[in-house]
């Protein structure tokens, strides 16, 4: 049964939000939730279309069919509302309707979905029964890196048409990089500088042939003493590891960028270390700002240690995990020397902090255009805190305890929500559950 309790102030309960009244400045609404199972695919005895290496970019559409994009398999799996297979969509290679290096998925609600492929240098768009209804350039360039500006951190469909919005790439990949895109594409032009980086956002048309974008908006972006330059390709030439020295080393702590796109189009997004998610209508007009008396925590001394002991542990986890150590070497093996120099730069290089623990880690909109607010943990450094709920008319529901049950991968009808568990091998697995109404 569906269940949403609004906790009783026993004398735990009490103490509980006292404690968190002090540590965050405001006193939650304590809510939970019950899921109702209802499927889960992946694990060893899984078939072969549900055998799953990681966890992979998925999306619903208005039927409840989950599609699933297996990078390395080349394909589309498009899951039906009980868990069974309804198709799959696409294979490895380099015709059309064939998915070459597919990096991301975006489904429209009537089951249409776009592909970005990074090997053709276009969006793939497929209609609902799996056909391919045309392929869009990414830009009228051709050569190796035709593709960059695909390479979008996120990407959602756009419910106003045939578009996409994407988060921007990241920009030593981007602007920076546009001396190394003039020599192998071959073209004087720069990469536009225009298009926005990882902490913008863009409508991207695919209604021609060649996409165009608009640009939607440009976040807030801490402030830096010096900003990495771009390299020449007369540098790059020289010495490929040029390339390292333009990522800027992040701080700890810096305020990171989450978003989402909400039902009618509008987004909601946070960009600072306060309580503040913003809302823009889709020509970048803020409509609306949601908040909570609760303020960033100062970083201290204490906290600085800690995280820094935090990390370098961390690092040492990483290094010894067989998952990451088998894409640590995927990675050598296309590109030499990069690897290494990158974790040399992160090490070398004494990292500064941000002077407050950002209180934002997670922004979604549900499927009906609510919106789920993720907070930070009880440590510094943890994204996996409570989750407040706001209601599609913007009032605050409550606030979901910590990891119970976490922030879903994505929001679909009828309160079907997916998220991707872990067993002791690190193996993935799909589990689609069902929301209470009161959290929807």
């Amino acid at each position: 049964m569906h269940r949403l309790q609004v906790a009783g102030l026993t004398a735990v309960g009490l103490w509980v939000a006292l404690a968190t009244a002090v540590q965050a400045g405001a006193q939650d609404r304590p809510i939970t939730a019950e899921l109702e199972q209802v499927y889960r695919l992946g694990g060893p005895s899984a078939p072969e279309w549900a055998l799953f290496e990681d966890p992979l970019p998925v999306g619903f559409d208005a039927a409840g069919n989950l599609f699933v994009l297996n990078q390395q398999a080349g394909q589309v799996v498009i899951i039906d509302p009980k868990g069974g297979l309804t198709r799959t969509v696409g294979r490895s290679g380099r015709g059309p309707g064939e998915l070459n290096v597919p990096h991301l998925i975006a489904v429209w609600r009537d089951g249409r979905f776009a592909v970005s492929d990074i090997g053709h240098a276009a969006y793939q768009i497929f209609a609902p029964d799996g056909e391919l209804q045309r392929l869009v350039k990414m830009t009228p360039a051709e050569g190796r890196l035709a593709a960059i500006g695909g390479l979008s951190l996120a990407i959602r469909a756009d419910p106003q048409g045939d578009a996409i919005v994407a988060q921007g790439v990241p920009s030593y990949l981007g602007s920076r990089l546009s001396g190394l895109i003039d020599d192998m594409v071959g073209t004087t032009d720069d990469y536009p500088s225009d298009r926005v980086d990882e902490r913008g956002l863009e409508r991207i048309n695919l209604e021609a042939e060649v996409v165009s974008f608009t640009t939607v908006l440009r976040a807030w972006k801490a402030p830096r003493d010096e900003t990495p330059e771009r390299v020449a390709s007369e540098a790059l030439r020289r010495d490929r590891m040029a390339l390292v020295g333009m990522m800027d080393v992040p701080r700890f702590f810096e305020p990171g960028f989450h978003w989402d796109l909400l039902p009618d189009g509008r987004i909601a997004y946070s960009d600072s270390s306060a309580y503040a998610v913003k809302i823009i209508g889709p020509e970048g007009r803020v409509t609306d700002v949601l908040r909570r008396p609760i303020r960033p925590e100062r970083v201290t001394q204490r906290i600085r240690s800690a995280m820094v002991e935090h990390d370098q542990r961390h690092r040492e986890e990483a290094r010894n995990h067989p998952r990451v150590a088998e894409r640590r070497e995927r990675i050598k093996s296309l590109m030499p020397g990069v690897m290494e120099n990158i974790t040399k730069r992160l090490q070398d290089q004494e990292r500064d902090f941000w002077p407050e623990v950002p209180i934002v880690r997670g922004v979604r909109a549900t499927w009906n255009g609510g919106l789920w607010i993720q907070r930070r943990g009880a440590e510094p450094w943890e994204d996996d805190g409570p989750i407040d709920v706001f209601r599609q008319d913007r009032t605050y529901a409550g606030t979901l305890p910590a990891r119970a049950p976490g922030m879903p991968t994505a929001f679909g009808p009828d309160g079907l929500v997916v998220f991707w568990e872990f067993d002791q091998m690190d193996g993935p697995t799909i589990v689609v559950k069902r929301l209470p109404v009161e959290v929807r």
